[in-house]
């Protein structure tokens, strides 16, 4: 019997509108500003973008939270890129590689407050 998607997840999905800058990995040059993260996880995360990236692309993110002052970087491994405007608006969808120990840590917090919210 098949489980319904929420359930098959491994970590809790947060929505919360958070800032993040991204650079695909040995393209030092260009650096994108995101205005808007869809969602986060200690999995991956979803973001809106004015680039698209192709699937497969490693990408290294800056994402800023209100829980510290500091950036927490990330790398992952885009699995997907959806068109949502025609040459405009991209939805990225992104799956952490190596996370490192305070990045892991910042992101249980996220969680926290997350599930706290909905008590």
């Amino acid at each position: 019997m098949n489980k319904p998607p929420d359930e098959r997840r491994k970590h809790l999905r947060v929505y919360r509108n958070f800032i993040l800058t991204y650079q695909e990995k040995g393209k030092t040059a260009i650096y994108h500003n995101v205005s808007q993260l869809n969602n986060v996880s200690k999995g991956g995360l979803s973001f809106t973008s004015t680039y698209p990236l192709a699937p497969g692309a490693i990408v290294t993110i800056d994402l800023k939270t209100p829980f510290i002052s500091d950036s927490i970087g990330l790398e992952g491994v885009v699995l997907e890129s959806k068109e949502k405007i025609q040459d405009m608006i991209y939805e990225v969808r992104l799956q952490f590689q190596n996370i490192p120990p305070e990045a892991l840590t910042m992101l249980e917090k996220i969680e926290t407050y997350a599930k706290a919210q909905k008590d």
